[in-house]
């Protein structure tokens, strides 16, 4: 493709505001020439935001019927992923899936049967592959400079709770899924292997008053993995853990151990007599990680014009939602359950 690849985000929220802008801005052969969202208020605001005047729809029909584009960025809420996907893949354009990829493993087949039959790329949106600490300690087990992995740590804590659709799990999948789907992709990647089994626990401990209204609410979370290379992984959540952002992860190997990414959000630490050391955190995950979200729209934009698979494929994504699934069903009855390989 010559051209740049010409990109339509739908969802105008802070993940679409986020893809906008690194498209309007920041990623190399790629231009951002529409946004849709439900909202013709927020459309307007955020379509100015980003100088694309007018370029502004209510809905996908809108956008086909009236601009042309290549590509579109779906950071709409997840209960919607689907039809979107398979509307875009029917019209002939490329997808970039915000995770979770769905609410159930039908719907992630339908949408990649779907991008399979029109020719496009289906690309799932875990940027912590694009992320510089996380792509490194990669590099380095594929290098097998820890020997092999036997235990992979990962763990989110957000600092506040997800849009309040998110606090119906039948209309989420809950916080595993749409706070830690990044955390299922990522002990997988490390490891290099699929899940054989799970066993969860969750526990409302932050945000009570919520689950008065959605009994099956739940804010903490902890999740014991069996990798098919016989490694073990864990993964926890807190949303909200109110201290801030917190993305970090752990490999164990045979001859070493990676540790990825920290707290700190600078490598300033501040002392004084009166305040004693003084670091600045991270407090949102657009800061924590902005150069993993331009690292994965260009690799994006690349596998278009170049034609390759992407990094993230949507076989990534159903196999981090058939974990959630079971990690969901495994604190609905208290034991372990296997996954199917």
């Amino acid at each position: 493709m010559a051209q740049d690849v010409r990109v339509c985000v739908i969802g105008a929220g802070r993940a679409g505001m986020v893809h906008a802008r690194n498209f309007r801005w920041r990623v190399p052969y790629s231009k951002l020439v529409a946004l849709v969202d439900v909202s013709e208020e927020q459309g307007q605001k955020s379509a100015a935001e980003v100088d694309l005047g007018d370029a502004h729809y209510t809905t996908l029909e809108q956008a086909l019927d009236a601009t042309e584009f290549d590509a579109v960025v779906i950071t709409t809420p997840t209960f919607t992923h689907a039809e979107l996907a398979i509307k875009a893949a029917q019209a002939g354009k490329h997808i970039l899936c915000e995770k979770p990829m769905a609410l159930t493993l039908d719907e992630c087949d339908r949408m990649i049967a779907a991008a399979e039959e029109a020719g496009v790329v289906l690309q799932l949106a875990f940027m912590r592959r694009f992320d510089p600490p996380f792509a490194a300690a990669k590099k380095q087990i594929e290098e097998g400079l820890i020997g092999d992995p036997i235990i992979v740590r990962s763990l989110t804590r957000g600092p506040g709770l997800p849009p309040a659709w998110a606090n119906d799990v039948s209309r989420s999948n809950g916080m595993l899924a749409e706070v830690n789907s990044h955390d299922f992709d990522a002990v997988r990647w490390l490891a290099g292997s699929t899940y054989t089994s799970v066993f969860a626990r969750a526990a409302t401990l932050k945000a009570p008053e919520v689950k008065e209204q959605y009994p099956d609410f739940y804010d903490t979370a902890i999740v014991s993995l069996q990798l098919a290379s016989g490694a073990l992984g864990m993964i926890d959540g807190v949303c909200p853990a109110h201290y801030g952002y917190d993305a970090r992860a752990e490999v164990v190997g045979t001859a070493g151990i990676l540790m990825i990414g920290e707290l700190r959000e600078t490598a300033i630490t501040r002392v004084t007599r009166q305040d004693g050391m003084i670091e600045r955190n991270f407090v949102s995950w657009p800061l924590r990680f902005k150069e993993a979200y331009v690292g994965e729209e260009t690799d994006f934009v690349t596998c278009i014009r170049e034609g390759k698979q992407p990094s993230a494929t949507g076989l990534d994504g159903r196999r981090a939602l058939q974990a959630v699934l079971a990690a969901n069903e495994s604190i609905r009855t208290g034991q372990a359950v296997a996954i199917a390989q």
